[in-house]
């Protein structure tokens, strides 16, 4: 679990948050957990220890103002755009026996043994980085993982397609989407047999590129998941 120490904030507005952040202070907020708003100060470089933690907005944060203490979890970092300053700090209080909805990278794993890469000689297409997840608060995963060991070329991984974990679930919404994680490209560029052109024209993929495209990956999630049983 990470500690922070924040102060309360009396003033607020952007003259309040200029003078703070001049005297090496974030300013930002402390809300749910069906209290008000708290807005708060945190020195800038307790701000920059917690942030060095890479797994800072997947973990748990005991939060201490005034000898009091609570569990929070950290919603939004904000920076300058042009300094290396942060502006703002977003904390969300957690209740005791409720779920919280972090990101999580999404992990992809044996990529070196995967099958469609190492026999098939296709490309992976890493389509979705990060991802909502419903967790307990004392145990929020640190990522998930996608064994890439089995997956051939042409076949993509959805989200329903991964193990079910007691431990943590995924939003409604996103799971009504199911969602495209990974795939796996025909590759291009070189040598193709007569039933891989035949294929790639039916699909109509013309790019003769042999890296994925910033285009196919977007349209990995367009297409529909029961033209995919039959893969």
């Amino acid at each position: 679990m990470i500690n922070l120490k924040v102060e309360k904030r009396e003033a607020v507005g952007g003259l309040s948050s200029r003078k703070a952040i001049a005297e090496k202070k974030v300013p930002g907020i402390v809300y749910g957990g069906g209290k008000e708003p708290q807005p708060i100060l945190v020195q800038a470089n307790e701000l920059i220890k917690i942030v060095s933690n890479e797994s800072v907005f997947n973990s748990l944060v005991e939060l201490e103002m005034d000898n009091n203490k609570e569990k929070v979890i950290v919603k939004d970092i904000q920076k300058h755009p042009s300094k290396n300053l942060f502006t703002h700090i977003d904390l969300q209080r957690v209740s005791e026996g409720s779920k919280v909805n972090v990101v999580v990278p999404v992990v992809l794993i044996n990529q070196v043994k995967c099958y469609g890469v190492k026999i098939q000689g296709g490309v992976i297409n890493h389509v979705i980085k990060e991802i909502d997840v419903l967790a307990d608060p004392n145990n929020i995963p640190e990522s998930i993982e996608v064994d890439m060991e089995r997956i051939k070329s042409k076949q993509k991984v959805r989200l329903s397609s991964l193990s079910s974990n007691d431990s943590y679930d995924f939003p409604s919404s996103l799971k009504n989407q199911d969602p495209v994680l990974v795939s796996v490209l025909t590759a291009r560029g070189g040598s193709l047999s007569i039933d891989d052109e035949d294929e790639t024209s039916e699909e109509g993929e013309e790019n003769t590129d042999s890296s994925p495209t910033d285009n196919e990956a977007s349209e990995e999630n367009n297409s529909d998941p029961a033209e995919e049983k039959t893969e």
